[in-house]
């Protein structure tokens, strides 16, 4: 399976990290403006991939080979975590099958991204029979592990023994 990153051409030291993270897995980096909602209407539109991982550029792994490991003991649709719903910060395993059947929203703006952040996510699941497996439950706001300037951005850290999410967006304020 690809691991799909989402980037903008302004954060190439977050998709260095990122990627050097991940190691020599098959990955694609989709690097616009589009938001996630973006590259996943992309992904439909112009690629043939059934099953893919979606993740931020703002992840880190610090143990890549114990997520890819779990990752493949799961089939279809799995969701990295959980917060605020399904799909947290668009990360995740996604279907074509599941995608073709949504009406994939335009993000225009940072807050449009958020709201679809839910709203995209919970079409998405209910279409896959109202759950998917959750890979880490326990990275979510509740949970963090404190806050750290990061390139030049304030990050709220969510963070297990796994993986590093470095969310730059937890709040409305943070618009």
């Amino acid at each position: 399976m690809i691991t799909v990153v989402c980037t903008t051409p302004t954060r190439e030291m977050w998709l260095k990290d990122c990627l050097e993270s991940i190691g020599d897995r098959p990955i694609m980096v989709l690097s616009d403006y589009s938001y996630e909602v973006g590259k996943l209407d992309f992904l439909v539109k112009h690629t043939k991939l059934e099953r893919f991982l979606l993740l931020q550029d703002s992840v880190v792994f610090k143990d890549a080979d114990k997520f890819y490991d779990l990752l493949s003991k799961y089939q279809g649709s799995v969701s990295v975590n959980k917060c605020p719903t399904f799909y947290g910060s668009y990360m995740g395993v996604y279907e074509r099958r599941i995608l073709e059947q949504l009406q994939i929203p335009v993000a225009t703006t940072k807050k449009d991204q958020v709201v679809f952040e839910c709203t995209f996510s919970d079409a998405y699941v209910s279409l896959v029979g109202g759950a998917v497996p959750v890979m880490y439950p326990e990275l979510d706001d509740a949970h963090n592990t404190g806050f750290v300037k990061r390139y030049g951005r304030e990050n709220m850290v969510l963070e297990n023994d796994v993986m590093i999410k470095y969310k730059g967006t937890w709040n409305w304020d943070n618009l």
